[in-house]
Order: C-alpha cells, then sequence, then structure tokens
C-alpha cells in the first residue's frame, strides 16, 4: 500500500503544471489519480483483482509471438 501512496504522491507532484492547464485537462488529471487509486488498492486488498501488469499482458500478450 505504501507503493500506491508513493506513486500517487509522485503524481501530484505535477500538479503545478496541470494547475494552469484548462478545466478539461484538470478533470482527466483527477480522473486517472482516482482511477489509479481504485485500480492498485482494489490490486492489493482482493486477491483476484489483476494488477496493471497483468492487463497489458493479457491485452498485448499476443505481439510477443509476431517478435519471435
Amino acid at each position: 500500500m505504501f507503493a500506491v501512496l508513493l506513486f500517487a504522491g509522485l503524481y501530484l507532484l505535477d500538479w503545478p503544471a496541470v494547475k494552469t492547464s484548462k478545466k478539461s485537462i484538470k478533470r482527466s488529471y483527477f480522473a486517472v489519480l482516482t482511477l489509479f487509486l481504485a485500480w492498485n488498492t482494489l490490486a492489493l486488498i482482493w486477491p483476484t483483482w489483476p494488477n496493471p501488469n497483468q492487463v497489458l499482458l493479457l491485452l498485448f500478450g499476443w505481439v510477443d509471438h509476431l517478435m519471435l
């Protein structure tokens, strides 16, 4: 859980650059932050919830066969 909070803190360090942006960019900034926190918290708490690496392998694992 510490790692999730650490990366969320690093994400929030980018806030000064986003603060001067358009309203839609601010909304998407917080939407991505909320999605990131929710997804990774569920991955830590619920054993069957896939972590982001597993999702990427499920979506793009077929590319490995093309590279061989």
